[in-house]
């Protein structure tokens, strides 16, 4: 290996081996599907504190956590619609079609209707070439933006924004408590 410094991909993890994946069981043990042609992809958790000031101190003397916010992005490339009749039927919403970040655009007339937004159980994203670990996980992601994009020299892009209850490392990594 030497003077090739991860080629096999199996030192660090890396983006082309990492999946985005996501099941309607919240416990993501079953079910579990992968979100094609996604290329770039994030998950941010913030924790909300409270500072606890006292007059005469000029630093707090305090700090507690109050909230925790979790945002999930995702960009992707829109297939064409001979591919996507192509691949898989099956999608984590029961519906007949096949799976990109294209299917997280909201049918507005449904969500009219209903006043109810698909909500994704349980998304993480996976190494599938290292040892196969689970980065990261969230639970009950909602979508919160959608956008189509495209630019002269590029392909069409779906962008994705979802906000999510809390945001965990994967069994095989350590959080610092």
């Amino acid at each position: 290996m030497s003077g090739s410094y991860n080629v096999d991909g199996d030192i660090l993890a890396q983006g082309i081996n990492c999946v985005v994946r996501v099941t309607d069981d919240e416990t993501g043990v079953s079910g579990l599907k992968e979100i094609g042609f996604v290329q770039d992809f994030s998950i941010r958790k913030s924790i909300n504190i409270q500072r606890a000031e006292c007059l005469g101190e000029i630093l707090p003397v305090s700090l507690d956590p109050t909230s925790i916010q979790t945002s999930i992005t995702m960009k992707g490339f829109i297939p064409s619609a001979r591919l996507l009749a192509d691949t898989t039927k099956e999608s984590v919403r029961g519906q007949n079609k096949a799976f990109s970040a294209k299917a997280f655009n909201p049918d507005d007339s449904q969500l009219v209707e209903t006043a109810l937004a698909t909500k994704i159980a349980y998304i993480d994203f996976y190494d599938k070439r290292g040892d196969g670990a689970v980065i990261g996980f969230a639970n009950w992601a909602i979508v919160t933006q959608y956008s189509d994009s495209s630019s002269g020299k590029g392909y069409v892009m779906a962008d994705v924004t979802m906000e999510a209850i809390g945001y965990n490392n994967g069994p095989s990594y350590e959080s610092v408590t």
